[in-house]
């Protein structure tokens, strides 16, 4: 049970995450460069303290796991920026089915377990279906059709990075190993992805073309220094290591990665905690937690 309690912290973090560009407001690319870049090169001197791994297959993974965090992350960054970090967690909601159906499709054994016992693959499947419309109905997301079709593929990177995050630690050989080659490799494939889009691109997707050539704007130097000189990248490398470790070993421990998932939704109650110092105790708020305990229950 261990894994409830990694996949809270993970929430928490999760949480700062999402509402980091909402008032700083950065180049989506740039905070993925310096989140990349800096995590990688803050743990890399612990590749000392771990085995080699000799498999082709595991280097594979990590590197189009890191794409998939380049991709996670230029998109919640540039979206939270523009449209604030509820209209981003809104959409996750879909990802706990997404997940589900994902792993399923990989693990056949856990399903056939499931089909086993018919009682509790339909009460997972409603309790599933549940807390996503109850998340969905609490977030009261209204946003453009653009923004729709730029967020979803976060969706389906944080689907796929899930599953992917669950082999990486499994296969790594023991935890600690799992976690120091996802924080190293992964993180770094993941600032090189954003440093490529940033140098194709230094304006946000979301952007109207009309607006771009308006407005100069500040230079690819200026946008890159940016985090540094306030000084606030040195907290989201800080903070990303502590997320990426908390959702490793969780996602390691969990029997379906949707789970750990569904955890990770908690992260707009948070948000809401953390600016109004109160417990959200709206109707929809109280049925995630509701449909969030009948979850743990049942899979605990």
């Amino acid at each position: 049970m261990n894994w409830i309690f990694l996949s809270l912290i993970y929430a928490v973090f999760n949480a700062i995450y999402t509402t980091f560009n909402e008032q700083h407001r950065y180049n989506g690319y740039v905070l993925g460069i310096w989140r990349g870049f800096g995590v990688s090169i803050l743990v890399s001197p612990l590749l000392w303290t771990v085995p080699l791994i000799n498999s082709a297959p595991y280097y594979i993974i990590l590197i189009l796991q890191g794409i998939m965090i380049g991709v996670y992350d230029s998109h919640i960054f540039f979206a939270s920026a523009k449209y604030g970090s509820h209209s981003c967690s809104g959409f996750m909601a879909t990802c706990v089915l997404i997940t589900t159906f994902m792993w399923w499709g990989i693990d056949f054994r856990e399903l056939e377990d499931l089909i086993k016992k018919p009682h509790i693959l339909i009460s997972l499947f409603l309790i599933l279906c549940g807390f996503s419309v109850s998340y969905w109905q609490m977030m009261k997301v209204k946003i453009s059709h653009r923004a729709e079709e730029y967020l979803y593929p976060a969706v389906f990177a944080l689907a796929l990075m899930s599953i992917a995050t669950r082999f990486i630690a499994i296969h790594g050989g023991g935890i600690y190993t799992g976690v120091i080659y996802y924080l190293t490799i992964s993180c770094l494939t993941s600032g090189i992805y954003n440093a490529i889009m940033f140098l194709r691109n230094k304006e946000s997707p979301l952007e109207t073309k009309e607006k771009m050539s308006a407005k100069a704007g500040p230079s690819r130097k200026e946008l890159l220094l940016a985090p540094l000189k306030s000084g606030n990248v040195v907290w989201l490398i800080i903070f990303s290591t502590i997320l990426i470790t908390a959702k490793t070993i969780a996602l390691r421990e969990a029997e379906n990665p949707a789970y750990v998932i569904a955890m990770l939704l908690l992260s707009p109650i948070i948000i809401d905690i953390f600016k109004t110092n109160q417990f959200p105790c709206s109707p929809m708020s109280l049925s995630v937690i509701i449909f969030l305990g009948l979850l743990l229950w049942l899979v605990g």
